[in-house]
């Protein structure tokens, strides 16, 4: 009987993880207006943007990424990037 409660709250558990949306952001209406205006205007800010929108940190909403990370997600320089910023 133990056995099969220990197995039935393993399986909960397992049903709760995958319940959970890992590997997701969501963008509001507002947000992909930004977006697209920042592509217009900005396209090398709009792909750093996507670049820090993908390592977000969902658990606080941050990203800790050191300028040479960034240059070299995106193929440019440290200068570009503060350009961006």
């Amino acid at each position: 009987l133990l056995d099969l409660e220990e197995q039935n709250r393993k399986l909960q558990q397992e049903l709760l993880e995958e319940r959970k949306n890992t590997n997701f952001t969501q963008t509001y209406p507002k947000g992909w207006e930004t977006i697209r205006n920042l592509i217009q205007s900005n396209p090398g800010a709009a792909r750093l943007y996507s670049v820090l929108s993908e390592h977000i940190d969902g658990n606080c909403g941050a990203v800790v990424a050191d300028q040479q990370f960034l240059a070299d997600q995106l193929s440019v320089t440290t200068r570009t990037i503060r350009n961006w910023v």
